[in-house]
């Protein structure tokens, strides 16, 4: 067994694979339930050695032609087979498509961050939860709004296990809505070979209760506050009311008449308290619940590999599962993948879990050599919106570190390269076994193939960014590579420290931004920024950024002014990190240093603290002292205030058009002035805001650059330009610039065009993100969409056989709506080496493989697909038929047919059961029907049954009275008709031999006539014999005694008779023989049975 495992494995380590492989599966594509049983055949169209299949789990049948693979129950997600064949002219193997699916176990529709009735004019947003489910690509979330579809949502993951998934609309409440029902469907389309209709499941509906704005308000409007932490939220109401107060299971406030009360919590310890405010007003009372968000961070979290230790292998599939320990809330948790500093996955997780509990994800990696000795890590983060906090809280696993074994028979040395840009690089590859050749391949620096043993690849300049060298070898017949893991990098031309929007010193007290510019730096993932005050390192911040080629970067710091941190000086440090292959210590540039003057806080307060006006919008500010003061007042190149004794002044400008005004309010106090400068930032939205590329019609694979054109905005700095392709965000533009002044901006973005995107249309949105104490949402201008067009070479999606019915064309295959390409292909068909026009009507004589190609100006793609054509049933029989009994009958029509006829044989309107044995009276009219589901047709023959002889083979005895008459009738039955005659004492003494039946006729018998007598009858199927014992009776009455008396008498005469008799051997009386065509037996004269 394990021999013939090994020369499988060969077999199929020798084999080709690919298009030209004539192998055939029906069906072509498996889709099957999780836990169902399957079944696949495998044929090939040209005469074989070898046809087998290479299973890891089931049962093979094997035909002269054809393999079957089958198995009961099907629980193996990574499922694998392949068929082979081999023959003296091809060997080659094709992979079974196989898709294993599972419907999900629920679907629930709810409110994220909200319960109970929805104020008008609010944005909510619904979340559907499918708990699960596989595969998530076959998915697609289906909304609903009573009967009407409002929405699909599809999914691009390409995990093949169940999953949980969640996919969320934004609505808007509207009055008009009040009581409508929502609902979400999850859905699988699993193609054509999956069931249809897809499998489908259908949450709980969902009842909307629209209400009109409450008039109060809560400040902050939603909370998200720490557990255990110190809460107060103010409800305010600015109308006349009955009377209003907090309502919670922890620190209610009764109702009162005031305009403003506050709830507050020392220690924030319930996880589920809902406070709500409530409000007398016109004799009604409403509510208006706070939204709130209590957290906790992870104790712990972890990474490991699941059911695996030691190196992984090259391309096997291995699970990583990060465990994160007590955190809540769960829906707010965000598990991000690192690979080194490259993000490679982000898990979310749908629980409405409010108290902390224990949480795992898993992500599914592909083995790769280039990946030998990389780290992977998970970072668990609580991502809690723009109330919590930011940066949102974070906790990192230790780094896991994988070890890569390869399975191509060469070493690299080094195996690893991390490389100056602009500088020589050399690179040795060896192989240990004998070879067909091996060489480099590389976009500079190739080597040829040749039959060295060690290779080397050198650059004496190394300047392309992507370059991606690999080591190949012909080894067995097949071609294996190994790539050179290559890293190159450039440190930055420069490195600079500066505050975000301040200048001066900072006032004790308040927050400020530092930002460090790193000027043409690469790779930015291996960059890391360190933030230094005096010599201690204070921060650290990486980058995700997978660009290599030189890019500028920014990272900044917020720090909070403290008195003793007056002529502190700051600095960061750009350094490459770039793994134990790169330099050591890291290449390193640091900036100069930020000298931080600090002063003391002026006792004034300013309301508010910070003014974000729209350009040619009025403004006010109040500026109020709680001291005793020698004068105070404000200063601006606009509506400044002259000093004056009041505690409270105002800085008023009806129309402010000032980019660079610098308000700000001083104050004289203990014989010394102090000012508190107003920060102000002046906005302007986009007169326009346009997107275009050069290129309208792409080809599938090409780079292309989008452009979007912002006219006249400001601040710059506030400028984020978002990217959707449909409604998905793609990307996210940001800007350094401090230009305060109204500029033009442009912003790009490099796509890869796919054939999937082809129609599909693009746009930006510039927003202006002025900050809390700008307006929420905020101000955006949105470009027209502009679609694109992609061009591709034809693909043919669904290649499958077809059984059309007799005297279709190949226009007609139904599979053609799925070829797909632009420009649209053209399709057509061949059969063998001649072309056959699309046209054609094909006949019962047709089928057989044909060839579908699409073609356009791109290419061409076909397949190769199996035609039965399809007619009704055809009967070609005779009239009659015989048959000897109790042999198989089976009727010598010709039968004819696609699909192959369903076969009815019927006699005296009672269906046979086959298969048919007939037994001797079962001779006479047969009706036989074939049908498929074209029609049925009709014949009527008749069946002659030959069979052997046949009569009562008792014996049978007769006691007759002597000097009487005998007549012995002998009946039989037989197919041909036998031949009859009588024998006696094994004497024949029939005169002439007859049919069906024969009599023997004794007349005056005598007790010579007493005896065997013997009827035979036989055909060429058979003889058979019956006997008759006759018995004589004398004729005169006889006394037993008298009997007695004479036998002692009567023996010595009876002996001598006897002999007299045998030595004269000669018969007395008088026999007649008769024939009738009778059937049964029976006696005609005196006498009867005994």
């Amino acid at each position: 067994m394990l021999l013939s495992q090994q020369l499988i494995v060969l077999l199929l380590i020798t084999f080709t694979h690919g298009d030209d492989c004539p192998i055939f599966f029906n069906p072509p594509e498996l889709v099957v339930e999780y836990g169902a049983s399957a079944s696949v055949n495998c044929s090939t169209s040209i005469t074989v050695e070898v046809i087998g299949w290479n299973i890891s789990e089931g049962a093979v049948q094997v035909s002269e032609d054809l393999v079957s693979w089958s198995v009961n129950e099907l629980w193996n997600w990574e499922l694998e087979q392949t068929c082979y064949i081999s023959s003296n002219k091809t060997q080659c193997s094709q992979n079974l498509m196989v898709t294993l699916y599972k419907t999900p176990d629920s679907v629930s529709l709810s409110t994220v961050d909200h319960t109970g009735s929805m104020i008008e004019g609010e944005h909510y947003k619904l979340q559907c939860d499918i708990q699960d489910v596989a595969p998530v690509k076959s998915l697609r979330v289906k909304w609903f709004k009573g009967e009407t579809l409002l929405n699909l949502t599809t999914f691009n993951d390409t995990t093949k296990t169940p999953v949980n998934e969640s996919a969320t609309l934004l609505i808007t409440a509207n009055k008009a809505d009040d009581g409508v029902q929502y609902r979400c469907e999850a859905e699988l389309e699993l193609g054509p070979d999956g069931p249809q209709p897809p499998p489908t499941v259908t949450s709980k509906p969902l009842y909307i209760s629209i209400s009109s704005q409450c008039p109060v308000q809560l400040n902050p409007p939603r909370l998200v506050a720490r557990y255990d932490s110190p809460v107060s939220v103010n409800c305010s109401a600015a109308v006349a009311h009955e009377g209003m107060g907090w309502e919670a299971s922890e620190e209610s406030v009764p109702m009162n008449d005031f305009s403003l009360i506050t709830w507050n919590v020392q220690n924030l310890r319930q996880w589920d308290i809902q406070p709500m405010c409530f409000i007398i007003y016109n004799g009604d009372q409403c509510t208006s619940p706070l939204p709130i968000t209590i957290y906790k961070t992870p104790d712990s979290v972890s990474l490991s590999t699941v059911d695996h230790t030691g190196s992984m292998i090259e391309g096997e599939h291995y699970k990583l599962q990060c465990d994160i320990q007590d955190v809540a809330p769960v829906k707010s948790l965000r598990v991000k993948w690192f690979k080194g500093e490259t993000q490679v996955n982000l898990t979310t997780f749908s629980d409405t879990t409010r108290f902390p509990v224990n949480e795992s994800a898993t992500l599914l990696i592909t083995a790769n050599k280039a990946d030998d000795g990389v780290q992977y890590r998970c970072e668990a983060e609580l991502e809690l919106g723009p109330d919590g906090p930011q940066s949102p809280p974070t906790v990192t696993s230790e780094p896991l570190n994988i070890s890569i074994s390869s399975q191509c028979p060469v070493q690299l040395n080094p195996p690893r390269l991390v490389a100056r840009y602009d500088s020589p690089v050399s690179v040795n590859c060896s192989a240990a076994v004998t070879h067909e050749g091996m060489g480099w391949e590389a976009s500079e620096g190739s080597v040829p193939m040749n039959d060295f043993s060690l290779i080397t690849w050198n650059v004496q300049n190394l300047r392309q960014w992507d370059i991606q060298p690999m080591c190949f070898i012909i080894y067995n017949g097949d071609q294996c590579t190994s790539p050179l893991p290559i890293t190159i990098y450039k440190i930055p031309d420069s490195v600079s420290i500066s505050t975000v929007d301040h200048t001066g010193p900072m006032i004790e007290g308040e927050h400020y931004k530092l930002q460090c510019d790193i000027q043409d730096v690469a790779p930015v993932k291996s960059l890391r920024v360190k933030w230094f005050k005096g010599e201690t390192q204070v921060n650290l911040i990486t980058f995700s950024d997978t660009t290599r080629s030189p890019v500028n970067e920014s990272a900044t710091l917020l720090i909070t002014a403290n008195k003793a941190d007056d002529g502190v000086q700051y600095r960061c440090k750009a350094e490459l990190e770039l793994g134990p292959d790169g330099p050591q210590p890291p290449p390193t540039v640091t900036s100069e240093p930020l000298n931080i003057s600090i002063s003391s806080q002026c006792p004034v307060q300013l309301n508010p603290p910070r003014l974000v006006a729209r350009y040619d919008s009025p403004v006010s500010v109040n500026c109020s002292a709680a001291v005793a003061h020698e004068g105070m007042g404000w200063e601006a190149s606009e509506g400044s205030v002259p000093m004056t004794e009041d505690s409270l002044i105002t800085w008023n400008v009806q129309n402010l058009r000032q980019w660079d005004i610098q308000p700000m309010c001083f104050i004289n106090f203990n014989g010394e002035q102090c000012t508190s400068p107003l920060p102000t930032t002046i906005y302007k939205t986009p007169d326009s805001v346009s997107i275009s590329t050069a290129d309208d019609i792409v080809m599938d694979g090409n780079l292309y650059k989008l452009q979007c054109d912002i006219q006249d905005v400001a601040p710059v700095k506030s400028l984020r330009v978002k990217w959707f392709k449909g409604e998905t965000l793609l990307n996210l533009t940001t800007f350094n610039d401090t230009t305060k002044t109204p500029v033009n901006e442009s912003a790009t973005l490099l796509i890869t065009a796919n054939k999937a995107d082809d129609g599909v249309q693009y746009r930006c949105e510039a927003e202006l993100e002025l900050g809390p104490d700008g307006p929420q949402r905020p101000p955006t201008v949105t470009s027209e969409p502009l679609s694109i067009t992609v061009q591709y070479k034809p693909e043919i999606k669904i290649c499958k056989d077809w059984s059309p019915a007799i005297w279709s064309s190949l226009g007609s295959y139904p599979s053609s709506s799925s070829v797909v390409g632009n420009p649209r292909p053209k399709i057509s068909w061949s059969h063998g080496s001649s072309s056959v026009s699309v046209s054609k009507q094909l006949d019962k004589h047709d089928s057989g493989h044909y060839k579908i190609t699409a073609s356009n100006k791109h290419g061409n793609s076909s397949c190769v697909i199996r035609i039965t054509l399809e007619y009704p049933p055809e009967i070609n029989c005779h009239d009659n038929y015989q048959i000897k009994e109790k042999t198989l009958f089976k009727p010598p029509c010709l039968f004819d047919g696609s699909p192959k006829p369903h076969v009815f044989l019927y006699k005296d309107e009672k269906a046979i059961q086959l298969p048919y044995y007939p037994t001797w009276n079962d001779s006479g009219w047969y009706h036989l029907t074939a049908s498929n589901k074209y029609r049925t047709v009709h014949h009527n023959f008749t069946i002659n049954i030959l069979y052997a002889p046949m009569f009562d083979t008792n014996q049978a005895t007769f006691f007759v009275v002597e000097d009487s008459d005998i007549s012995l009738e002998c009946n039989s039955t037989g197919n041909p008709e036998p031949e009859m005659w009588w024998s006696f004492n094994n004497k024949n003494i029939s005169a002439e031999r007859h049919h069906r039946q024969i009599t023997l006729n004794i007349q005056k018998a005598t007790f010579t006539s007493a005896g065997v007598y013997k009827c035979s009858a036989t055909n060429e199927f058979g003889l058979q014999e019956k006997n008759f014992i006759v018995e004589i009776k004398g004729n005169f009455p006889i006394n037993i005694t008298i009997v007695v008396a004479l036998i002692a008498f009567t023996l010595l005469a009876l002996i001598i008779l006897f002999l007299y008799g045998w030595k004269k051997r000669k018969s007395s009386g008088h026999y007649q023989i008769q024939s009738e065509k009778q059937y049964e037996m029976c006696l005609l004269s005196n006498g009867g049975p005994k």
